[in-house]
């Protein structure tokens, strides 16, 4: 079976999966936000978004915090999933309005035919502040790519974009892919299976690569900067049904978002404070992390880098063009 099979098989599966967490949203910032933007909706809704409780998505938690979803005349029903793999999935199927996805996540749905945009922007992860690595034990006798063939490399969701990215930097680095055991293990259980010698090597994103390091762990590889100068990760979509019917909540939801990712690149300690008052993570942690930077426009580029990347590994045949994942509030 090939790989794009697979991963289209995984997608579809993920179609009668629901993880569903009630989270709550302590605390507020003390600093002064941005001007709020004008465009709001008259009467309130409350929308159903997933997400991943990774620093990548901070925007929406200080939002929430600071009531400017609230401004905009919306509530938020969040539920904490696995990823892409399983949110793109829910929002075609209509359990979810909104969720995060990563940017490979969303090339799967639109080679698929899924009408999926980008709603709001949030993260990318560039040169010189990595918030991924491949991690192994600190006794581990692994020191480079080929070092990885025959082992067992524990990755959040297969066929999916921590799994690509990993492969590219194997291959880039002489080492067979299809010779590495891909297991799944969800990130906030990577510090624990590298510790344990569950698996090999590790893939996590921040801010499980600094707890796994504070465990014991040892950086092998920031594969994706040493891969790319300046990576696309995510970004908050909704499917383009919901858009045509809902617009003014979209914008609400967008205002609100890139109010908070303004308001974050503008005071970075308020990152490392938002992480741990929303994340669970200690101060020391979060004092330690790298942390994405924040957006609130999409460059077409970021996601074209992605759908070239899925045809190299046979996992995207569709032509594509990266304007149509677009909605008019991230360009």
């Amino acid at each position: 079976m090939s790989a794009r099979v697979v991963a289209y098989a995984i997608v579809g599966i993920a179609l009668v999966l629901a993880l569903v967490a009630a989270v709550a949203y302590p605390g507020s910032v003390a600093a002064q936000p941005a001007p709020a933007a004008p465009d709001r909706v008259q009467a309130r809704t409350t929308l159903r978004v997933g997400m991943l409780p990774v620093t990548a998505y901070l925007g929406l938690y200080v939002a929430r915090e600071q009531g400017w979803f609230q401004e905009e005349g919306l509530d938020l029903d969040v539920q904490i999933m696995a990823g892409g793999a399983e949110i793109i999935p829910a929002m075609i199927g209509g359990s979810l309005d909104l969720g995060i996805v990563n940017t490979f996540s969303h090339v799967l749905a639109r080679d698929r035919g899924f009408d999926v945009r980008a709603v709001a922007a949030s993260a990318s992860e560039a040169r010189g502040n990595p918030t991924h690595a491949i991690l192994v034990g600190s006794n581990s006798s692994i020191q480079s790519a080929r070092d990885l063939e025959g082992r067992t490399f524990g990755i959040n969701t297969l066929n999916n974009i921590d799994h690509l990215m990993v492969q590219i930097w194997l291959r880039d680095n002489g080492a067979d892919p299809q010779r590495v055991n891909f297991v799944e293990i969800p990130f906030p259980q990577h510090p624990t299976a590298i510790a344990q010698g569950r698996v090999d090597a590790i893939g996590p994103t921040e801010p499980f690569v600094t707890v796994a390091l504070s465990q014991g762990a040892r950086v092998l590889a920031y594969h994706y900067t040493d891969t790319n100068p300046t990576t696309l990760l995510g970004y908050y979509a909704a499917t383009g049904d919901w858009l045509s019917r809902n617009p003014a909540q979209a914008r609400g939801f967008a205002n609100a978002i890139h109010r908070a990712n303004s308001y974050l690149e503008a005071n970075p300690e308020e990152k490392r404070a938002a992480a741990v008052r929303h994340l669970n993570i200690s101060p020391e942690v979060a004092a330690r992390m790298n942390i994405e930077a924040l957006e609130t426009r999409i460059d077409p580029a970021g996601i074209q880098w992605w759908i070239d990347a899925g045809r190299q590994f046979n996992l995207v045949d569709r032509p594509l063009n990266p304007d149509d994942f677009l909605w008019e509030t991230v360009r």
